[in-house]
């Protein structure tokens, strides 16, 4: 597998992309609507771009929250699958 450029987007950028406030953020990640952030630092957390961006297209297919779960699983999934594998290929 290609090793692929990641975007993060940090909370101000998320808000923009879905109209979210922080606080709905955090609401919709703790209901599985959202994958859990990732942190980048001591005070610092995002999502990756294509995360947000496949939860706003289910959401404009008008998905209910049960199948949002199940996307936001599979990404969530993905993204351990991915780190992995890229990480094996770094210590190869």
């Amino acid at each position: 597998m290609q090793y692929q450029p990641l975007k993060v987007i940090r909370k101000p950028e998320i808000k923009a992309l879905t109209g979210l406030s922080t606080t709905t953020q955090f609401e919709q990640i703790k209901l599985g609507l959202l994958p859990k952030y990732i942190n980048l630092g001591a005070r610092s957390v995002g999502l990756f771009e294509h995360e947000v961006q496949a939860v706003l297209a289910a959401r404009s297919v008008n998905k209910s929250d049960c199948e949002i779960r199940e996307i936001v699983k599979a990404l969530i999934k993905q993204r351990e699958t991915s780190a992995n594998e890229l990480l094996k290929q770094l210590a190869a």
